[in-house]
C-alpha cells in the first residue's frame, strides 16, 4: 500500500471506532502503538474486529443513486469520512465506497505490511445478482465493477471485502487455495472458499485468478461471486473509473436497485456474526440463525424511509428523500400520496453540512 495514499488522522480514526462501536479492547491508539500491535502483537485479531465491526454497524448500501439531489457517488476518502461518519446519518455505501473507506483507514492505522498488500479490482459473476437475488447456478464473469484489500499480516495475506453486502465473507479470509470455512457462526452450513484457477472468459487458461465462492448448505452447488488478481495494484484512478460505471451504467443494478444490509452481531462486545438484515427493493428481511424471516413488505416511499430507520438505523434528510420523486425505483402507494417529509428524521441543514 504506497505511502503518498490519502490517510485518515487520529481524531478521525477515533471516530471511526466511535461510528463501528469497537470493543474498548482493540481501540489501540493510532501510530506507531497501533502498527507494533499489528506486527508483534494482536493484528490478526485487530483485523478481524475492525473488519465484524465495520459490517455490522456500515450498512451496505446504494441509497445516493437513489435517494439524493445528484445521484452521484464519490470514493474520495475525505467525502466518505463526511457521509459515513461526520454526518451522523447512519449511512455507508457500496462496495466501492465502503472498501475505499476501509482501505484508508487501514493505511492510517499501519496495516501497510508486506509486497502484497494493496487493493486490487474484482469481477462480479453477474447471475448471483450481487448476492441479494435469486442465484443462478450458471457463471458470468462481467468487467472490473468491484474491489477488495489484500492485507499482509507477518507473512500471512487476507482479503478484507466490506462492500459486497448479503453472503458476502463475514471476516477477513486467509488467501489459501480450496480452504473451507463457515461464513456465518449460526449458520455453518453457509460456507465460503477462495480457490486459485482460470475462468471460462480467459482466452488463455493459464492465467489464474481467485474465485470467491458460497454455498448456502452442504448439499447445494458452489456459486462463484466475484473473482479478482492478487498481482496488480489498481490506483486510486482506476477505481474512479470503476465507480464511474458501477454508478450510471444501465446494466449496473445499483441503478435500477435499492437495496441496505447490515450483518448482525452476536453481542455488540464480539466479533462473531450471526446474521444479516437486508432491505431490498420493497420487502425488509432478517437472516438469522439459519432461518429467513420477513419482518415488513413495503409499499410506499414513507414506508420504506420509516424502515430503513427502524431496520438498519439510516436517516434521510428531506433533501435526501425527496431525491427519488419520479425515478422508476419510486415506491408509490397507488393513490396519489405525497410523501409527509415531515416524518423524515432529519433536519435539512444535515444535508448543507455535507
Amino acid at each position: 500500500m504506497s505511502q503518498d495514499r490519502l490517510h485518515y488522522t487520529p481524531q478521525q480514526l477515533h471516530a471511526v471506532y466511535d461510528r463501528i462501536n469497537l470493543p474498548a479492547r482493540y481501540r489501540y491508539e493510532p501510530g506507531d502503538f497501533s502498527r507494533e500491535v499489528i506486527k508483534h502483537h494482536d493484528g490478526h485479531g485487530f483485523l478481524g474486529a475492525l473488519v465484524t465491526h465495520t459490517l455490522a454497524h456500515i450498512p451496505f448500501e446504494n441509497l445516493s443513486l437513489h435517494y439524493s439531489p445528484t445521484h452521484a457517488v464519490s470514493i474520495h476518502p475525505d467525502a466518505l469520512f463526511q457521509k459515513i461518519i461526520r454526518a451522523d446519518m447512519g449511512r455507508g455505501g457500496y462496495c466501492l465506497e465502503n472498501n475505499v473507506f476501509l482501505g484508508t483507514v487501514l493505511r492510517s492505522l499501519g496495516f501497510d505490511v508486506g509486497l502484497r498488500s494493496m487493493s486490487v479490482g474484482a469481477r462480479i459473476n453477474r447471475m448471483c445478482k450481487g448476492g441479494v437475488g435469486n442465484e443462478d447456478r450458471m457463471t458470468s464473469f462481467g468487467g472490473w465493477s468491484h474491489m477488495v484489500n489484500l492485507v499482509t499480516i507477518r507473512g500471512e495475506v487476507f482479503v478484507v471485502d466490506v462492500g459486497f453486502g448479503p453472503g458476502g465473507p463475514a471476516r477477513p479470509m486467509k488467501l489459501i487455495d480450496g480452504k473451507i470455512e463457515a461464513n456465518l457462526v449460526a449458520t455453518p452450513q453457509q460456507a465460503i472458499r477462495l480457490r486459485h484457477d482460470a475462468i471460462a472468459e480467459n482466452e488463455h487458461q493459464n492465467v489464474k485468478l481467485w474465485i470467491f465462492e458460497r454455498r448456502n448448505n452442504d448439499n447445494a452447488p458452489w456459486v462463484p461471486m466475484y473473482c479478482f488478481e492478487d498481482n496488480v495494484c489498481f490506483l486510486p484512478q482506476d477505481f474512479e473509473v470503476l465507480n464511474y460505471f458501477t454508478s450510471t451504467h444501465c446494466t449496473s443494478m445499483f441503478t435500477y436497485r435499492v437495496l441496505c444490509s447490515k450483518f448482525i452481531l452476536a453481542d455488540e462486545d464480539e466479533t462473531t456474526i450471526v446474521g444479516e438484515s437486508i432491505l431490498y427493493e420493497h420487502k425488509v428481511t432478517r437472516r438469522l440463525n439459519g432461518t429467513t424471516e420477513t419482518l415488513a413488505t413495503l409499499s410506499t416511499e414513507t414506508q420504506r424511509i420509516e424502515a430503513l430507520f427502524a431496520y438498519l438505523g439510516v436517516r434521510l434528510s428531506q433533501a435526501q428523500a425527496a431525491g427519488i420523486k419520479g425515478m422508476a425505483t419510486e415506491l408509490k402507494s397507488g393513490d396519489g400520496q405525497q410523501i409527509p417529509y415531515d416524518l423524515v428524521q432529519a433536519d435539512i441543514k444535515q444535508e448543507a453540512r455535507g
